[in-house]
């Protein structure tokens, strides 16, 4: 799966970065990533601490992936930001709709605002 995809008018947001942040990752509303936390969206370029950074705020989002991920289960982010397999804790960013046979690889995902615990 190719890291690019279509965007809306109303798909992204700007935000500073209050950490260096790698594109493809999901951050939270503090300019961070979302290390095993509620994420508003997805880096879509590379930045640095106090620099503006787009983020993708779509319904369906492209995000790297942690670990290997399945198709068709709730995701929640590694400490770095990527998506991994939801278990039984932590923040259910979304769903995934690709799966990954292991970390870097870019998969679609159905992001979900808001988060949800268990």
């Amino acid at each position: 799966m190719k890291g690019r995809q279509v965007r809306g008018e109303n798909d992204t947001v700007t935000i500073v970065a209050t950490a260096a942040i790698t594109a493809h990752t999901l951050v939270n509303t503090q300019g961070t990533v979302a290390a095993d936390d509620e994420a508003v969206g997805v880096a879509l370029h590379d930045t640095d601490s106090g620099s503006a950074i787009s983020v993708g705020v779509g319904r369906i989002e492209v995000a790297l992936s942690g670990a290997a991920v399945t198709a068709n289960v709730s995701l929640k982010t590694d400490s770095d930001g990527k998506l991994i397999d939801w278990a039984s804790s932590g923040v259910v960013v979304g769903y995934s709709i690709d799966s990954a046979t292991g970390s870097g690889e870019y998969i679609r995902f159905l992001l979900t605002h808001g988060g949800n615990t268990a």
